[in-house]
């Protein structure tokens, strides 16, 4: 009976999970057709928050997925940088529901060359970043910051640099590259908690459920008057706050069980990889309103 139980569990991740990437192609698609139509009567900048609240919706209502935010409104507190924490695949549905108005996002350079999700990213003016190349990588920033200075948008950064792929709540050590950002522009941070996500969705775990995510907005940071001095001393403050969340969270919830906001799903086993990444620190949204003089200095601090 376990194998059996076994292998109907993986038959239905892998269904579920090609299904997943259909919606994920359409949603691409729509994005292109979005992209084009929105660049005609001059609001490109507005085609990857169409995109993404396309995606959240389509995906919530084939996959029966659900996101709860609490604080909402504080994600309207504009320009800012946005982090999160970073789990898995799943957080790109995560950012289809956050996703920020007139915010475009940077990439790594590989993925440009991706059918229909590289096709829609192009279109809808995506800044692609050739992580090899720093010099590249500066001149791009400087690009989309030229563009992106005059309207007030969000940085969404992950400042773990890369997934946990944990079946359990953590959260890895932080980079500084989002603070140095914060705070080479003068604009607040603002933390954004999400539950954990591994009995909602898990390669390791073959889990592919239906529920709910919760996620917390925390109060606006303020970086106005700290200096580059002070960045190691706010990524370990924020931090903190951010793991307290993280372990008050806990789970997400599955429909069917009696999971509670912080509890484990002891069916979940204790792993942990260090997997390459699609959306890490440098896959984020341009922020507007950050000194194309600090650039250089912004870009080498993604890096450690």
């Amino acid at each position: 009976m376990s194998f059996l139980r076994n292998t109907l569990k993986k038959v239905k991740f892998l269904t579920k999970g090609l299904i997943a990437l259909d919606v994920l192609l359409v949603s691409a698609t729509y994005g292109v057709l979005c992209s084009i139509f929105l660049t005609i009567i001059g609001k490109r900048n507005l085609a990857q928050w169409s995109t993404a609240r396309f995606y959240y919706n389509f995906f919530s209502f084939i996959m029966g997925m659900k996101i709860n935010i609490d604080k909402p409104e504080l994600l309207e507190k504009l320009p800012a940088i946005l982090i999160s924490n970073h789990q898995s695949e799943l957080d790109i549905y995560m950012l289809g529901r956050i996703f920020p108005k007139k915010c475009v996002v940077t990439a790594k350079k590989q993925l440009k060359y991706l059918p229909f999700l590289g096709w829609f990213m192009s279109a809808s003016g995506t800044f692609f970043l050739d992580r090899s190349n720093k010099q590249s990588a500066i001149d791009t920033l400087n690009k989309a910051l030229d563009q992106l200075k005059t309207s007030k948008g969000g940085l969404f950064m992950f400042p773990e640099g890369t997934r946990s792929y944990s079946s359990e709540p953590v959260l890895l050590p932080f980079k500084k590259g989002a603070f140095h950002l914060a705070v080479q522009a003068q604009i607040p941070i603002i933390p954004l908690v999400v539950s954990n996500t591994s009995n909602l969705y898990s390669m390791k775990l073959f889990n592919f459920n239906r529920g709910e995510i919760n996620i917390k907005v925390l109060d606006p940071i303020p970086t106005e008057g700290l200096t580059k001095d002070d960045v190691p001393r706010l990524t370990d403050e924020i931090y903190e706050k951010m793991k307290k969340v993280v372990d008050d969270l806990g789970m997400s919830n599955v429909y069917g069980n009696c999971v509670k906001i912080g509890e484990n799903d002891e069916n979940v086993a204790n792993d942990e990889e260090d997997n390459e990444t699609i959306l890490d620190e440098e896959n984020s949204i341009a922020a507007p309103l950050i000194s194309t003089t600090n650039t250089s200095e912004a870009a080498s601090s993604l890096a450690k």
